[in-house]
């Protein structure tokens, strides 16, 4: 299953330009058969959720969250459905409420602010290694080597704020899964694969397409093309 972890919407991320509805047209047309979506320190109800189920007949919406702690250090909790998400208040909480609950929980782009990781995120079960918004080999370099050194997942994602992050870094499954906990399972048991394809432009965009006919004709062009390379690069 080709997955999305990371997105956010225009209609709780106001550093987000994507509305939903052409969020979702862009996971179809993009080939993704699910995503997670991770609006900042907002939780989409299922009703929201049952709205945008009834977009596509085949993509699979599922909730989250990006929870902000203080200084910039950013978790994704994939799978939170619950307001209580909103309201915890330190990483104790957040990952006793997401072991609870069977949610992967993941390291939002390390080193993009620090030059350091904090001891409460080595409780985490994964990190992101490429990301749009990793624009800088070195990030990427020393994300690589913080899951290696700490034993959890290194994942690649959008971090999508515009449909012209998506589709560029992805992790596809070797597995379908239902729900959050399977997708956990199969993340933490290392049965995905990082995927991407080659870049054309810079890292991150330098504006954020709400529609499609703000996309560039590449990526349009790899809305029909779907490469399973990982990038040679980093």
């Amino acid at each position: 299953m080709k997955v999305e972890i990371h997105c956010h919407t225009d209609t709780y991320s106001p550093c987000s330009r994507i509305p939903p509805r052409e969020l979702i047209a862009m996971a179809d047309a993009a080939g993704y058969d699910a995503i997670f979506i991770t609006d900042h320190g907002k939780i989409w109800s299922p009703a929201e959720l049952a709205n945008l189920h009834e977009l596509s007949d085949r993509l699979r919406v599922f909730p989250g969250i990006e929870i902000s702690f203080p200084n910039g250090r950013d978790l994704l909790v994939l799978g939170a459905d619950s307001p209580i998400y909103e309201s915890l208040q330190t990483p104790s909480e957040v990952f006793a409420q997401a072991c609870a609950d069977g949610y992967l929980t993941v390291i939002a782009h390390p080193y993009r602010w620090h030059d350091d990781m904090p001891d409460f995120f080595t409780l985490a079960d994964a990190a992101e290694i490429l990301t749009c918004n990793h624009p800088d080999e070195d990030m990427a370099t020393r994300a690589r080597a913080y899951v290696e050194e700490h034993r959890m997942a290194g994942v690649y994602s959008s971090d999508a704020h515009g449909l012209n992050f998506m589709n560029k870094f992805w992790i596809e499954t070797e597995e379908s899964f239902e729900t959050p906990q399977e997708f956990r399972r199969i993340v933490v048991a290392g049965r995905y694969q990082n995927r991407s394809r080659e870049i054309v432009g810079p890292l991150p965009p330098n504006h954020k397409a709400a529609v499609f006919g703000e996309l560039s004709e590449a990526d349009m062009m790899a809305l029909y093309v779907q490469p399973t390379q990982e990038p040679t690069s980093f």
